[in-house]
């Protein structure tokens, strides 16, 4: 593949030849090899591939075919009624992002006012609970006095008769992410295991996949998720880190309440730390946690942040109105991990959070709320800085920004215009093309195919 008059790094007019998934010329002018195909970039600027480096696959591919029970699409009980009673179909329906902000803590008597004649299961947005209507609890063995699951969904898994695979789905989940520019992910499930690995092996994903689950799976981090009101003890968390380390595999823990990371950073300061630890979305991090996290790891930069910005444009008026003021400047931090020397990155949570990261990087540039307020506005970042969140390598996410040079992998993202231009509107519309080990996996207006893992 010959990438023709794209802008390099804020050099204009350059080539760039991909062959064998390796850059392996960039200038002026370069000759084109006869049958080699040949990609305009009209000036457009030449980015290296995006990676979101926190994500979950398979749900998004669920999400895309579920409906929309929560904010914005959904803001009331009436409304979450109408979606749930369209839902298109016979047998199950699939709700998710719902919030208690809609009808509070849904009830099976409650989701029976709105359908009865299906089995009704809604995810929470924060994807923790599932609430059920009488129908679905009966068929899944739930208590249907209660109607909930909580963090079960191994459990809600093994009950559904329906099948959840659906790699055909994944896969076109996977072509919505080329269409991002995004050539890499890190899917971050903590159910995922060796089964998952094997799964995975099997599909047409465009992008490279760094795969994390549990204690089953041979390579990749563990993902160790934490719930502030039923926190393992002290000794479980040490020991189940030291465990991992022994096995040279990184860890990655999910922390959402300051608890949740000082009880986290306490037992990283007994075990230590390898390469590839990581903390995701320190939602909530005080001055105090940040001198914390700051002077825990035994070697600068082992310890990175996986944070989603994007959270604060989809969830920030729900923020502003439940959490006290005085964490209103903690929330999704981004400048302040920078300025205290811990390497960051982004992910966008997705399905949990949109999927596109470009809203992410908008909303980490602007802090605004989806009603136009300005959320720690002191840290924003350039968009430079916002896209650097996205372009660090899979297995050292924050430990700087991958470039297209010779000798790179040619993963890679095609804009439409120059960086001066994009830089300002940080859109996904903006993406003309997305190639992956020097494969086209998406240009805009033409369906193009994955790639084989």
């Amino acid at each position: 593949m010959l990438i023709g008059n794209s802008e390099v790094e804020g050099t204009a007019g350059l080539d760039v030849r991909c062959r064998a998934g390796v850059v392996v010329a960039i200038g002026r002018r370069l000759p084109n090899v006869a049958g080699e195909p040949v990609l305009e970039a009209a000036g457009g600027a030449l980015l290296p591939g995006l990676h979101d480096h926190h994500l979950h696959l398979a749900a998004l591919a669920a999400a895309r075919r579920s409906i929309r029970c929560g904010p914005p699409e959904v803001r009331d009980v009436d409304a979450l009624a109408r979606a749930l009673r369209a839902a298109p179909g016979e047998g199950w329906i699939r709700g998710v992002g719902y919030h208690e902000s809609v009808a509070g803590l849904l009830s099976p008597k409650r989701l029976d006012d709105f359908v009865r004649d299906r089995p009704v299961r809604v995810q929470h947005r924060s994807g923790k609970m599932w609430f059920f209507n009488s129908d679905a609890a009966r068929r899944l063995g739930v208590d249907v006095q209660d109607g909930r699951l909580f963090r079960r969904d191994g459990d809600l898994r093994a009950r559904l008769a329906d099948d959840e695979s659906f790699p055909a789905a994944m896969e076109a989940a996977s072509r919505l992410l080329a269409s991002y520019g995004v050539s890499g992910l890190t899917e971050t499930t903590p159910s995922n295991n060796a089964d998952t690995a094997a799964f995975y092996r099997e599909l047409d994903l465009a992008q490279h996949v760094n795969l994390m689950g549990n204690e089953s799976m041979a390579a990749g981090s563990l993902k160790i998720m934490l719930d502030e009101w039923r926190l393992p003890t002290f000794e479980d968390l040490r020991d189940r880190i030291a465990r991992a380390h022994r096995r040279d595999r990184a860890v990655a823990i999910h922390c959402v309440t300051r608890t949740e990371l000082v009880f986290s950073l306490a037992a990283l300061r007994e075990t230590g730390t390898i390469p590839g630890d990581r903390i995701e979305h320190a939602s909530v991090t005080d001055e105090g946690t940040m001198r914390l996290l700051r002077q825990t790891p035994t070697e600068p930069g082992q310890l990175t942040v996986v944070t989603q910005p994007n959270f604060i444009a989809e969830r920030g008026d729900q923020y502003l109105h439940d959490v006290p003021q005085s964490e209103h400047a903690h929330l999704y931090r981004c400048r302040g991990f920078l300025e205290a020397g811990v390497p960051l990155a982004g992910g966008t949570d997705a399905p949990f959070g949109d999927a596109d990261p470009w809203a992410a990087m908008r909303a980490a540039v602007t802090r605004k709320t989806a009603a136009g307020a300005v959320l720690g506005e002191l840290e924003a970042l350039t968009p430079e800085a916002a896209i650097g969140l996205f372009l660090g390598p899979l297995d050292a996410p924050g430990s700087g920004r991958r470039r297209v040079r010779v000798g790179a992998p040619a993963d890679l993202c095609v804009l439409d215009r120059p960086w001066a231009q994009a830089r300002r509107a940080l859109c996904s519309e903006h993406v003309a093309a997305t190639l992956v080990g020097g494969v086209l996996v998406y240009r805009r207006g033409e369906r193009a195919g994955g790639r084989s893992a």
